[in-house]
């Protein structure tokens, strides 16, 4: 960790459900930084508008050219740390050689919602677990994974894929084609649960906790009174702070977002708006985001 009084973050998803995250970082360094000057980058690792991680054909295809967005967001901006605020990118990211190369520190969200779901299963020993995530992210296993290795039987850990729910969520968090999405994919999954008494749910993809309400909402209309939703969004910011750290008050921040590809209206305006009471500055870099065609 960069151990100056500067220090430039960047976050890196594919698609804006990171920038839930970099907010999260925003909120948390305005409050007691470690660093007196802070530069926040959150640079898109979409690569085609018309297109995304989850519909490319092979895995190797989305392992190649997240390995090449990387190393065109290393090569431009020279951070001090990337998180890899994405699932999907998260669990493609050790089987790229910039993974086995880069000097850089790199933090994926995918742990962070492991140690979520664990802990609540480890002390709730009745309790299962629904993990809604792109098919990525579920074909991957990661969190399943871990989990077992960790002590948590299979039959506690469902998991669910979310096909084109990030893209709706992304367009219209609050949209009533969002919520009949999540209504969609929640009844398919509870037609394989038995025993809802004890159920947690937990948002492994950066987006899905844009429409938060949703969630609780479709559960509610079920009859289902959740144990609790588990979202890993606002965990990756800790990372930056140690009790040893010293805290400054009032730390220099620069916003800027960059993407390879135009931000559509829509997309813009729909998370503009989602920012703007909270941190009006995030809001404020969204409407005027940095449209860079060759960033990889």
């Amino acid at each position: 960790m960069n151990t100056s009084d500067s220090i430039r973050i960047l976050v890196t998803d594919s698609g804006l459900g990171g920038l839930s995250v970099l907010n999260d970082i925003l909120k948390k360094i305005k409050i007691e930084s470690p660093f007196q000057n802070v530069e926040l980058i959150f640079a898109d690792a979409l690569f085609d508008s018309n297109s995304g991680y989850n519909k490319l054909a092979t895995r190797q295809e989305k392992i190649d050219i997240f390995n090449r967005a990387l190393l065109g967001i290393e090569n431009y901006f020279k951070p001090d740390i990337i998180f890899i605020a994405c699932n999907t990118l998260s669990v493609l990211y050790d089987d790229t050689s910039f993974s086995k190369e880069t000097k850089t520190l790199v933090v994926g969200i995918v742990n962070f919602g492991v140690d979520l779901i664990f802990n609540e299963l480890k002390n709730n020993s009745n309790s299962k677990a629904i993990i809604y995530a792109t098919e990525t992210t579920i074909n991957s296993e990661a969190h399943k994974r871990e989990l077992v290795k960790r002590g948590i039987s299979e039959e506690r850990i469902i998991t669910k894929a979310c096909p084109q729910l990030q893209s709706l969520i992304e367009r219209n968090p609050n949209g009533l084609e969002t919520k009949k999405l999540i209504d969609k994919y929640t009844s398919e999954v509870l037609s394989e649960i038995s025993d809802t008494q004890e159920l947690y749910i937990s948002l492994n993809c950066t987006h899905f906790g844009y429409s938060f309400n949703f969630w609780e909402e479709v559960f509610e209309s079920k009859n289902i009174k959740l144990k609790g939703i588990l979202d890993p969004n606002n965990q990756m910011a800790n990372v930056l702070f140690s009790r040893n750290n010293a805290r400054i008050k009032n730390p220099t921040i620069q916003i800027k977002i960059v993407s390879k590809v135009e931000m559509p209206n829509d997309n813009q305006k729909a998370m503009s708006q989602l920012f703007r009471l909270e941190s009006p500055e995030l809001s404020e870099a969204i409407e005027n985001y940095i449209f860079k065609s060759d960033l990889f």
